[in-house]
Formats: structure tokens, C-alpha cells, sequence
């Protein structure tokens, strides 16, 4: 892949004409019109949340966005609650909102979900994941697609992935890496982990197809988060015809995946595509092509970007807290002292990396990459005093204990020994995979990468950050705004 092909993946805010904006807002006031002359009697329901529904026609849709787009989604947050309490109304996307916050938000949204609300994947979450997918199920069908991804995420099955993973790894530090002073880490970093999961989880290697696929992929990324407005030239309109393209690949591999498996060239117990293949409904039937595409689309958008912008992330707090890259130096050492030179890494050598996660940890608490889940209530809900009405959107986000100084002292300062003395976290304070029936089923394949890169990275390279200050944007995963440009410098084996 050359350096230019790379560079293409760099997130780049898209400049707006001013007639692409004027469709935008009219687009909004005629979806806001009809949203609120349908919807707007229900926000006269006696016993909801305080709270403010906003503007008429967009509600607070304008002010979440701006604060989505800049990282300061926990001000929004904290500002309401100051003003109204832990929970409070509001209207997003042009549905009425009900957002909770706290610990008890948290316990309440994780034992409760699935039973008192459903996934609401509606607009462009729905339109370029797909209809098909765990995002989208409920009950029994949730339970069983779930149940079969995590064939291929239990301990079991990780134990065979850590030395394929670890090659993997290996191979792209030799091509995009070393003999480089300068590099842009976003970028190498994305598309590091999305050709890792092709080859770890769906037995794709061929370059071409690779590349292809994840520029797919960055394209349909960044129209999730956009205002519901299919014209030309929008976010959305691209996004969709990006998933095109990626349906058109994932037959591909679908087919190849049933042949190779049929002639016996690939065991289907470690194969992703495979598992989700030989699932099976409550009927018996086998799950559609286009739901195995749907739910592969939602794992990769969902874990290879959150990886890749958790490991970019560590880069840039390592490089402004040099003692912590000592201490991970340090551990690491440790584990190697008793390997040869090259040797891979093992399940036991993972399991001993333990600063190394809470350093994970902590950069997942100052910037968690996902900001929220949306909702939709299918009964009216009673919480405390409150009452929700059925069909309104419920929201969570992970902001709204992360930064109180109640639950983690100092809260603007990043301390990985947090993680490490017992007791220190507060329960249901601290949630980067979620929690509960819906927890991530990739969490620990995630932190499997994660470890495994950083170890890597940490074994061949000192760096330095590029840009001084550079700030976070949502895009729609928090990214350093320039790409993370990073001088490196070469750690000699001794």
C-alpha cells in the first residue's frame, strides 16, 4: 500500500458550500415540522424529566452536534445536569430525548435494556449498518447472534489468535514503520487494525481487496453521525454508496468463505464468517447473506475503530506522560526477559501486561471514543418520580461519570494506578465496553490487539508528538484534529 494511499485515510472535515447548507436547513425545519406536529403533544405528559426540548423544529439537535463534533459532549451533558438533575429531557434528531446519567443511570440503563427499551439504529445508523444486526436485535434474536459472535471472542478461540495477531502486527511495523522519523499515527494506526481483523477474523490478505474495503469503510464511518438528508454531495448520500460497494465485497468473501469451508480448506470454529453462516433462527433457519453482512459491518466499524483510536490515543498520552511509557518499558521487559529474540507472544504473556491495560484504561476514561447510545423506550417507563412515555429516545453517555470528581478524583488528570489499586473504581462508573446483555462481544479481542500493538510499539520506538496542544474532534470517533504526526526514534536492542 503506498504512503499516498495511506494518507487517504486521514479523517478531513468536508468543506460545505453555502447551497449545501441551505438545503441542509431546510431539510431540518421540514423534518422538525412534521416530527413535532406528530410527537409534540407527548411532551406535555405529565411526570417527565425537566428539562428543555429546545428550539422549535430542531430542539437542541444543533448544540449536541457542535458538541459532538468538538469533543465536549460531557459540557453538554454536565450543563443540564447542573440545571435540571441526573436526568433530564431534551430533543435530538427530532425526537423527544430523555438522557440519564450518574451510576444509577448506568446500573438502571444496563439491567434494564432489552426489556424496557430496544435498539433504536434508526436514520443513518440503521441505514448504513443495516437492519440486520446485534445493534438492531432484540430478545431471543439478540441473545442468538450474539451467542455466535462470541464463538469467535472467548477465551478458547483468543488463545489461537495471539500468534497470527502478533505476526500480523510484526509485519505492518516493518512495511509502514520502521526506517520512518515521521509519521502520521491516525492514519497508519487505522489501517493497521482494519487489516489485522480482515486477517485475524475473516481470512482476507489480499492487499488490493484490503485497501479497497477500508476505504469503504472510512466513508461509510463518517456519515453515521450526520443529519438524515440523502441528497448528492452530502455525508449520508456517500456513506450509502460506500456500504454499496462494501456489500459488493463482503459476497465476495461470503461465497468464498461457504466454498473454501464446504472443501474443507478452512475450519469453521475460528472462522467469524463461518460462525455467523451456520447460525441458525428459531425456526432453524440459516441467517440471510445480508444479515452476515449487516453484523459484519456493525463489528468492524464498531471494534476495528474504536481499537485504532484507542491505540492513537495512548500514542499521544504517552508521549505528553513519559514516566508511564517507562513503566509499560519496564513490564515489558519483564515478560521478555525469559524469551528468545523474536520469539512470539503467548496467552500467558498477555495476561502479565497489566499496567499496559490500565494505561488502556484510563486513555479509554479521558477520551472514551463512543460518547452514547440511543434508544427508543417500548413501554412507558417509570424512573423515580418520572414517567416516560413509550416511543420516546433514551439516551446514555459515557461522559457523565468520567469526569465527576466523585468518582474519579482529579478527573482531568491522567493516572493509570487508578486502575491498579483495589477498590478505587466506583461500580457502574466506568463503562468503555458497556455493560450487561449488551456488553461489547469484542472487548477482550480488542484489548488483545491493543496489548499486542503497544507492546510493539513500545519494543521499537521512543516518540515525540509533532503538533504541541493538538486537539480532539469526533469524526465520528474522537481523533487527534491533525492525525497524530509523531517523530520517532529507534530503540536499539541491547
Amino acid at each position: 500500500m503506498s504512503h499516498s494511499a495511506i494518507r487517504k485515510f486521514e479523517f478531513v472535515e468536508q468543506d460545505r458550500t453555502t447551497a449545501m447548507i441551505f438545503l441542509t436547513a431546510i431539510a431540518i425545519c421540514t423534518m422538525g415540522f412534521y416530527v413535532f406536529t406528530k410527537k409534540r403533544s407527548r411532551g406535555r405528559v405529565d411526570g417527565l424529566p425537566p428539562g428543555s426540548l429546545g428550539q422549535p423544529f430542531v430542539g437542541e439537535t444543533i448544540g449536541f452536534l457542535r458538541a459532538f463534533k468538538t469533543n465536549k459532549i460531557d459540557e453538554f451533558i454536565r450543563h443540564r445536569v447542573m440545571a435540571y438533575g441526573p436526568v433530564f429531557k431534551t430533543c435530538l434528531f427530532g425526537q423527544p430525548t430523555v438522557v440519564f446519567t450518574g451510576p444509577a443511570g448506568n446500573r438502571f440503563w444496563l439491567f434494564n435494556d432489552g426489556k424496557l427499551f430496544h435498539g433504536n439504529a434508526q436514520g443513518p445508523h440503521r441505514a448504513i449498518i443495516g437492519p440486520n444486526s446485534l445493534l438492531d436485535k432484540n430478545g431471543e434474536d439478540h441473545r442468538r447472534i450474539r451467542a455466535s459472535l462470541m464463538k469467535s471472542f472467548s477465551p478458547d478461540s483468543l488463545k489461537k489468535l495471539v500468534g497470527r495477531m502478533d505476526s500480523a502486527v510484526r509485519r505492518h511495523l516493518d512495511e509502514y514503520w520502521d526506517g520512518r522519523d515521521l509519521v502520521h499515527a491516525v492514519p497508519l494506526i487505522k489501517f493497521q487494525t482494519f487489516a489485522v481483523t480482515c486477517d485475524v477474523l475473516f481470512n482476507l490478505q489480499n492487499r488490493k481487496e484490503v485497501e479497497e474495503l477500508c476505504e469503504h469503510f472510512k466513508v461509510a464511518t463518517e456519515g453515521i453521525y450526520t443529519f438524515p438528508l440523502r441528497l448528492p454531495g452530502t455525508r449520508l448520500h456517500r456513506a450509502l454508496k460506500a456500504r454499496t460497494h462494501i456489500d459488493r465485497i463482503l459476497s465476495g468473501m461470503i461465497t468464498r468463505r461457504k466454498n473454501d469451508f464446504l472443501a474443507g480448506r478452512v475450519s469453521g470454529e475460528e472462522d467469524l464468517i463461518w460462525s455467523l453462516l451456520s447460525m441458525t433462527d428459531k425456526e432453524d433457519k440459516p441467517l440471510t447473506d445480508e444479515a452476515v453482512k449487516d453484523n459484519i459491518v456493525l463489528l468492524i466499524i464498531a471494534g476495528h475503530e474504536t481499537t485504532a483510536m484507542t491505540l492513537a490515543l495512548m500514542c499521544k498520552m504517552l508521549s505528553s506522560n513519559p514516566h508511564c511509557f517507562e513503566k509499560i518499558a519496564q513490564e515489558r521487559e519483564e515478560i521478555v526477559s525469559h524469551k528468545s529474540a523474536g520469539e512470539q507472544l503467548t496467552w500467558e504473556d498477555i495476561q502479565r501486561m497489566k499496567y499496559l491495560w490500565s494505561v488502556a484504561q484510563e486513555t479509554l476514561r479521558i477520551i472514551p471514543p463512543i460518547s452514547g447510545i440511543f434508544r427508543k423506550a417500548t413501554t412507558d417507563i417509570n424512573y423515580g418520580p418520572y414517567t416516560i412515555p413509550k416511543g420516546w429516545t433514551l439516551y446514555w453517555s459515557n461522559y457523565s461519570t468520567v469526569y465527576h470528581q466523585d468518582f474519579f478524583p482529579a478527573p482531568q488528570k491522567f493516572d493509570p494506578s487508578r486502575f491498579e489499586r483495589s477498590g478505587g473504581i466506583i461500580p457502574y462508573s466506568f463503562l468503555p465496553f458497556g455493560g450487561g446483555p449488551r456488553m461489547c462481544p469484542g472487548n477482550d479481542y480488542a484489548k488483545l490487539e491493543i496489548v499486542i500493538t503497544m507492546h510493539h510499539l513500545v519494543k521499537r520506538y521512543r516518540w515525540s508528538a509533532q503538533v504541541g496542544g493538538e486537539g480532539i474532534v469526533r469524526n465520528p470517533l474522537c481523533v487527534p484534529a491533525m492525525g497524530l504526526p509523531l517523530r520517532l526514534t529507534p530503540i536499539r536492542e541491547t
